[in-house]
């Protein structure tokens, strides 16, 4: 027989463990009443003991709490739920507040001297319930999903779950599948390649990995799919989850749109080799009439040039062949005069001649203001007529063929003379840049209207009475031979300004 202190110790360690106990423990009779309850059941209950003990167990239950029956549910419902179970089972609870939960429920049966009674032990699976509901939602969206959902071993790669996605599109049911792998349903890859592409994954290099490739069919079909492929867990295990997305479709219609790209592409090509084509007759047909229009304008300044002169030699020869003892003097004159108008004919056609065949510039360094001092010189202007020399000093050389750009100015100094026939001032100067000389020859005299100001570079232009226009057009060719450039500025009744940029000849 035991000693008291030592029977006292054990019971109140047992009280202690009673008291401190996390799950609700309750003594209960042979008819379900309440005898004990320890403090986790006044707190999962919301009842202090006082109003638990005495009660029938039945209160607690949602199922058994119906007062219209009274007693007789309370003695079915005690011998129903006191019914010792192994392993317990799910009831629904019911607080003092009325809310209702769900518990497991284990009862064991003991014998205290000659009294029966009922241990019962609650424990709150209302989480645990929520989380199985998660599970199971959260499983049913994983199974139903119209994307393919494969988990799969780390180390052997067989499959442990596979989605009605997967299996409906590859054809295979479960059982098939869990002997397989991934490596079985997609050709590109050896199981060596599958294993080389997934270790980084392993070896947490990369969170995801992400790849196309072709998945084959139970019945041989291949299909193109986009992977996307991580490391999770799965019962307690490391697992590959794959997701997978069939791109069949898109694949169409990425080739459709191609197709649909190319063949507007070709047609596009085959519009634009149209419109060529017709822009190239039309271009054509407008060279022609541009052609017939030059020649027209040509024609009409030969004549206007030649006709005059052929006159004069015309009467001349008639008077020579016709006069009767003309003077010695008269004789000379009328020769002179055919001379003169053969002259005048003979420079109209060098003139065409130079533009139609301009020779190329022989480019050496030239110093400009003894040849324009030269030219103007030569072109003996009219006493009325006041020249200005305004050059920069000191002013480089610049590179031009001499005998070229003395055409070139002396025909700008001519135009700028006949734009005052009434005298004025001519001013001839020069700027230099860097690697430019920008020279001026500027008149004082009539201008020239904006609508002929762009038009008068222009072969066959001309304001003159008399002339072909080619002047300045020859002066043009001359300078952009020379590498140089022309612009002009004018404003009727105030004057021009012609400009002609040219190179230096000291900058390499």
């Amino acid at each position: 027989m035991e000693p008291i202190d030592e029977i006292d110790v054990r019971w109140k360690t047992l009280e202690a463990i009673y008291a401190s106990a996390v799950d609700a423990i309750l003594s209960v009779d042979e008819l379900g009443i309440v005898e004990t309850v320890n403090p986790a059941t006044e707190s999962l209950f919301g009842y202090p003991a006082t109003e638990l003990v005495g009660e029938n167990i039945c209160i607690l239950f949602d199922a058994f709490s119906d007062e219209s029956e009274g007693r007789a549910i309370d003695r079915v419902g005690a011998s129903e739920i006191l019914t010792p179970t192994g392993t317990g089972r799910e009831l629904l609870a019911r607080k003092n507040d009325g809310s209702t939960f769900s518990v497991h429920l284990w009862v064991s049966q003991m014998q205290v001297g000659d009294r029966r009674g009922f241990a019962v032990f609650f424990r709150n699976h209302s989480h645990l319930r929520r989380y199985e509901e998660q599970q199971d939602s959260l499983g049913k969206i994983i199974e139903e999903s119209l994307n393919e959902i494969y988990i799969f071993d780390v180390v052997d790669f067989h499959f442990m779950q596979v989605n009605l996605g997967a299996r409906k599109n590859l054809g295979y049911c479960e059982s098939e599948l869990a002997g397989m792998t991934p490596v079985d349903i997609e050709p590109k890859f050896s199981m060596g390649e599958f294993r080389e592409m997934v270790d980084p994954l392993l070896l947490g290099v990369l969170d995801k990995l992400q790849f196309e490739t072709v998945h084959i069919r139970k019945d041989g079909t291949t299909y193109a799919v986009v992977v996307n492929l991580q490391l999770s867990t799965f019962l307690s295990r490391s697992v590959f989850v794959a997701t997978v997305l069939d791109v069949t479709e898109l694949k169409h219609a990425e080739h459709r749109a191609l197709q649909q790209q190319n063949e507007m592409q070709d047609e596009l090509k085959r519009q634009v080799a149209l419109k060529t084509e017709e822009l190239q007759r039309t271009q054509n047909e407008l060279m022609r009439s541009e052609k017939f229009s030059t020649l027209g304008k040509v024609a009409g300044g030969i004549a206007h040039e030649i006709r005059n002169p052929l006159n004069a030699v015309k009467t001349s020869a008639y008077f020579l062949l016709n006069a009767k003892n003309p003077s010695t003097e008269k004789v000379r004159e009328h020769l002179e005069r055919i001379d003169r108008q053969v002259s005048t004919v003979d420079n109209v056609i060098t003139a065409l001649a130079d533009v139609a065949k301009m020779p190329e510039a022989k480019l050496s360094p030239v110093a400009m203001e003894p040849l324009l001092r030269g030219v103007v010189s030569a072109l003996r202007l009219p006493n009325d007529l006041e020249v200005v020399f305004a050059f920069e000093n000191p002013m480089p050389e610049v590179m031009v063929d001499e005998q070229q750009i003395k055409i070139a100015f002396g025909n700008l100094i001519r135009n700028a003379r006949d734009a005052m026939p009434d005298g004025g001032s001519l001013t001839v100067g020069s700027k230099v840049s860097v690697s430019h000389v920008v020279f001026s020859i500027k008149d004082s005299g009539i201008g020239i209207s904006r609508e002929n100001l762009y038009n008068i570079i222009e072969p066959l232009f001309t304001t003159k009475a008399r002339g072909m226009g080619l002047g300045l057009s020859i002066t043009r060719a001359i300078v952009e031979k020379n590498l140089g450039s022309l612009s002009v500025d004018s404003e009727i009744g105030v004057g021009s300004d012609f400009r002609i940029d040219l190179n230096r000849g000291d900058i390499k």
